[in-house]
């Protein structure tokens, strides 16, 4: 039997045990980022690195808001791949579940289940707002970094004076220059007995009661660390609460009603198409869609285990419906080859 493979363990020490916490200086980046001092000093120039960037619009989300993404590429990108690289090896707390390998939006709406209320707000521009002062100010307050050492790395990680909407180094970036942040907030929901989770920038809390005193207290702390909070949901447990897309009834997790919407509309698809080509396609958008919702759901759940008999049934129909092409190609062929040995017959005939 195969030996199933364990999650791979990513996050490895604790802040103070990364490299970048040991007073490194800036000969010690050389190897940590992969350039020379001196290319390392040239790429920190902003008239220099302009030619390592990408500024475009693109429209993202639901509701197609258009965002000014500015990015690196080419050696710059590089710098940013391997810081994030290292801080990846930070170890994160257990309220953090994006960026954040082995961990899913099922996770952290899971994480939910069986509250009576619940409160959901987002950080406003967070991106935007996490400026390259803050960046520096985390190096050398937080991570004991010599200021040279300090300024020359939030030039690399920074682009127009704040972080970059785009970078793949961002992400963590982020997680870490705010952890004083988002700790408060925990320490204040642990206090209050409730469950907190963080995807992104988006904050959810939930317990037994979630008042607007509470709310205040968290707005507050927010503020302290010169960022603000909008989107400001405050939803009850008695009907479905949609957590990163992920909807919370009571003990169950649901799917979005789009995705229901969806997977109709596949098997509407699919009971239309006679075409072998056509159904089978139909097929695989079906099994992947049905693949997501169980995932979703819950493979051990009644509504798991239907889903799996659904996918199962149409993985029997997808054989049947080979099996029966081929068995018509060979009657086809077979029937040529009569009529083609009778016309041949028939010439070969003396009258």
């Amino acid at each position: 039997m195969p030996r199933s493979r364990s999650p791979k363990i990513i996050e490895r020490y604790e802040l103070d045990r990364s490299p970048f916490s040991q007073r490194p200086t800036k000969r010690d980046l050389v190897p940590l980022l992969g350039e020379s001092l001196k290319d390392l000093t040239t790429l920190s120039i902003p008239a220099f690195k302009e030619q390592f960037v990408v500024r475009r619009q693109t429209r993202t989300g639901r509701n197609q808001k258009l965002r000014d993404l500015v990015y690196p590429e080419g050696r710059l990108r590089g710098i940013h791949e391997r810081l994030k690289f290292h801080l990846n090896k930070v170890k994160q707390p257990s309220y953090l579940f994006s960026p954040r390998a082995n961990r899913s939006q099922r996770d952290n709406a899971a994480l939910h289940l069986d509250q009576d209320q619940y409160l959901i707000l987002d950080l406003k521009q967070f991106y935007p707002s996490t400026s390259s002062l803050m960046v520096q100010s985390w190096l050398e307050e937080e991570l004991g970094m010599y200021s040279d050492v300090a300024s020359l790395i939030t030039n690399l990680s920074t682009i127009d004076g704040k972080v970059s909407f785009g970078s793949p180094l961002t992400p963590v970036l982020c997680t870490l220059v705010h952890r004083k942040l988002f700790d408060r907030i925990a320490d204040l929901c642990e206090v209050n007995s409730m469950q907190y989770s963080l995807w992104v920038d988006d904050l959810t809390i939930s317990g037994k009661a979630v008042t607007g005193k509470f709310l205040n207290e968290v707005r507050k702390i927010i503020t302290e660390f010169g960022l603000k909070s909008h989107k400001i949901k405050f939803l009850t447990g008695n009907r479905p609460v949609f957590i990163t897309g992920i909807g919370v009834v009571g003990r169950k997790l649901i799917g979005t009603h789009a995705m229901n919407l969806k997977i109709a509309g596949l098997w509407k698809d699919y009971h239309e198409t006679t075409e072998i080509t056509d159904r089978d396609k139909c097929v695989q958008r079906l099994l992947s869609a049905l693949g997501g919702q169980r995932h979703i759901v819950g493979p051990e759940t009644k509504a798991g285990m239907k889903i799996a008999d659904e996918m199962n049934s149409l993985r029997q129909k997808k054989a049947k419906m080979y099996r029966q092409e081929v068995e018509r190609q060979i009657a086809r062929r077979a029937e040529e080859s009569v009529i083609s040995t009778a016309a041949a017959e028939m010439e070969d005939a003396p009258f």
